[in-house]
């Protein structure tokens, strides 16, 4: 229930229209930071919140039941606090959010509108979205082991235990051109991979740029003149022709991937012979 204080709650029965928005974000690491729409800073719950920091709303949608509310928030990234490297960093992921409406004529008034924490984070030339989800959304994660075909473990991980070290499943090579934001072709391999589509749900490692996070490669394929990959996300902007990098196989989670190309079924986390729904709906057999 969203408690407004009685001298706020009279302003606001009287129309006033002296009202603004805060933003106070709380790091994993502790650190707190405030911004706000109004063109001065406002001190909000012991935070003075940035002001023309970029920050607003998107639609805030709450509905009954245990569905989580979400939303959105967006900024630019000019205010020397959320930065392109932070975001790349994950240094604001899971950060707590509160959103507060403030009287800025005497910013004592305000009352906390939503509480939650931030998730998937895109940013682009200039500023970010940011999803926004509410408090519930945490009764929604997983916790523990998911019974499933599939393996959960990841390739080479001590669960694992896949050596990525071997010959032929770590490649170096560069890139020998851009196809789309997300996909490049990559030459001069060493060893020259029989199969392109090795490299499918692997990953792909920047050597030349240490800084920059590696990236998971959605598909792989070979198209004569060298090797086409296509990421999850889009290259670091500086990524050009001639940067080199490091491809790493992949492993769909499936029991007969580990078993052909891995020899790795006595380590698989799944449940392969898991009966389907098809075990459930089928009919007797005549006999």
């Amino acid at each position: 229930m969203i408690e407004i204080p009685p001298a706020l709650q009279a302003r606001l029965d009287a129309g006033v229209t002296t009202l603004s928005w805060a933003w106070i974000l709380n790091r994993h690491d502790g650190a707190r930071f405030g911004f706000t729409d109004h063109d001065r800073r406002l001190e909000v719950e012991g935070v003075s919140c940035e002001p023309a920091s970029g920050f607003s709303a998107g639609d805030l949608r709450s509905e009954t039941g245990s569905s989580p509310a979400r939303g959105a928030v967006f900024g630019q990234l000019d205010s020397g606090v959320i930065t392109k490297d932070a975001i790349k960093a994950g240094v604001w992921d899971g950060a707590a959010l509160s959103l507060y409406r403030v009287d800025w004529s005497d910013p004592a008034l305000y009352y906390r509108v939503f509480t939650g924490e931030l998730g998937e984070i895109r940013y682009g030339d200039q500023g970010f979205e940011a999803e926004v989800s509410g408090l519930t959304a945490r009764l929604n994660r997983t916790i523990g082991r998911v019974f499933s075909r599939q393996c959960d473990a990841e390739l080479g991980d001590a669960r694992c235990q896949v050596d990525l070290t071997a010959t032929g499943r770590r490649m170096s090579g560069v890139l020998a051109g851009q196809i789309t934001r997300r996909a490049w072709r990559v030459s001069g391999l060493d060893p020259a991979p029989v199969d392109a589509s090795l490299f499918s749900e692997g990953v792909l490692s920047w050597t030349g740029q240490p800084s920059w996070p590696d990236q998971r490669i959605v598909t792989a394929r070979g198209d004569g003149a060298g090797l086409i990959v296509e990421l999850d996300s889009a290259a670091p902007e500086r990524a050009a022709a001639g940067e080199a990098l490091r491809l790493t196989v992949g492993c769909d989670k499936r029991f007969e991937t580990c078993k052909a190309r891995f020899s790795n079924a006595a380590n698989f986390r799944g449940c392969p012979h898991m009966p389907g729904n098809d075990a459930l709906i089928r009919p007797v057999s005549a006999r």
